[in-house]
């Protein structure tokens, strides 16, 4: 399962004040989650699966257990589940060693039109099965 350290930012305004500007808004983190699930793809997947133009995500659901602030986060992707033409992702975000979110993003692969949900080919599903938690030798 693949391992990312991913900078957190926000998008706070210049003038904002520090309380402001280190909190991390969850839309933030979920650009993070985003940018690691779509590079970890790319890693698994190579020519076999755009994540930008042949997936669309159809389901985020978030829960945080701490805030999360602007600097390096430690980001666990693993695939959780595999369907005809979706898939399941667990990704946790991780800072100073703990565990402040974890998200499960659900994605469905595309045809080509961009409108109608298409079946995994037994190639991607190999490729994107090498994203399961297994043990990891550092």
């Amino acid at each position: 399962m693949p391992r990312y350290t991913i900078a957190l930012r926000n998008n706070a305004r210049p003038d904002a004040p520090a309380s402001v500007s280190r909190h991390v808004p969850f839309y933030c983190a979920h650009e993070a989650a985003g940018a690691a699930w779509s590079r970890a793809i790319d890693e698994a997947c190579g020519d076999l699966l755009d994540p930008v133009t042949q997936t669309a995500v159809v389901n985020v659901v978030s829960n945080f257990g701490r805030e999360l602030f602007t600097g390096d986060a430690y980001v666990v992707v693993a695939l959780d589940r595999i369907g005809t033409t979706s898939l399941t992702f667990l990704i946790t975000l991780h800072q100073d060693g703990v565990q402040a979110a974890e998200l499960t993003v659900v994605l469905v692969h595309l045809d080509s039109s961009r409108v109608n949900s298409a079946p995994w080919s037994p190639a991607q599903i190999a490729a994107l099965e090498t994203l399961r938690s297994a043990p990891v030798v550092a």
